[in-house]
């Protein structure tokens, strides 16, 4: 069978032949031992995508990816936000005469993300369908769990004009809302943003709120005003005009645990975050 370029092609870099063979050595040995190797996106291709893996080009397929996806638009949809990237795979093809290095990334393992319901996510639309939208979320993790594709349905749209103004391609800002049956998850568009413009969540403003201390994986708290509306708590000279105060607000916060609940002031509405700023009703005591 012919080879065609997408197959064959030689990093212009690489133009000592000594280089070039001892590059060629060391990809013979991994793959004489089928060696698991890591290899960076370069190009997305009609079939596959263009790799570099030891200092080399080579060729993975869609069939030999990580991931899988229903149909080949999907890969072209989603192709350029995959470039640059890394994943593991093994070389299950190598020819010298010309070069022809090819990949199989299937047995690629990945973890799965814990996800809050509500949680935002960025999401690349990879299809539009008559009842919905497809959107992978993989994107707003920087792939390092795969892919994660889910559903947006048409009805839940805030805007019915959206589902026609959206590209295949575009990334956009999702909810995440659980999963279906079938363990896939359940999106929505970010139907709650209207409402830090509409003028709804300003009744809120000046009240007094309990606020849910979520502790993430980073051991940093986060704030929830009625358990669900991201909050934030500057500890600034604006609310804490006492330097000690200051100090012992930092590290009242610092100790929070997982679970605990806060008496809170809601100050404004920060509209770039959709999210609350919100002040401590609390007078720390010194320590």
């Amino acid at each position: 069978m012919r080879k065609t370029t997408e197959y064959i092609k030689r990093d212009p870099d690489s133009n000592d032949d000594d280089y070039l063979q001892r590059l060629l050595m060391n990809l013979r040995k991994a793959y004489a031992n089928q060696e698991s190797l890591t290899f960076r996106i370069v190009e997305g291709r009609a079939k596959g995508f263009t790799v570099k893996v030891g200092g080399l080009f080579a060729f993975v397929s869609y069939q030999h990816f990580s991931w899988t996806y229903p149909t080949i638009d999907f890969w072209h949809n989603v192709s350029n936000h995959l470039v640059g990237k890394y994943f593991r795979g093994k070389i299950y093809k190598l020819e010298e005469n010309p070069i022809l290095i090819q990949m199989d990334a299937t047995q690629h393992s990945f973890e799965y993300p814990n996800f809050m319901e509500q949680a935002r996510c960025r999401g690349v639309i990879l299809q539009k369908a008559k009842y919905g939208i497809f959107v992978d979320i993989g994107v707003h993790f920087k792939w390092k769990f795969g892919s994660i594709l889910g559903l947006i349905h048409k009805s839940t749209l805030v805007e019915e004009s959206d589902y026609d103004h959206w590209k295949v391609g575009k990334v956009i800002i999702v909810r995440f809302q659980g999963f279906n049956k079938d363990g896939h998850p359940l999106l929505r568009d970010n139907r709650d943003r209207g409402k830090w413009f509409n003028g709804e969540m300003d009744q809120l403003i000046g009240t007094k709120q309990k606020v849910n201390v979520v502790v993430n994986k980073q051991g940093q708290p986060e704030f929830y005003v009625l358990g669900k509306h991201e909050a934030l708590i500057p500890v600034t000279k604006e609310f804490y005009p006492d330097s000690i105060s200051r100090k012992n607000i930092k590290w009242f916060i610092y100790n929070l645990k997982d679970g605990e609940i806060l008496t809170c002031e809601i100050v404004r509405i920060n509209k770039r975050k959709d999210s609350f700023v919100i002040k401590l009703l609390l007078q720390p005591t010194d320590n």
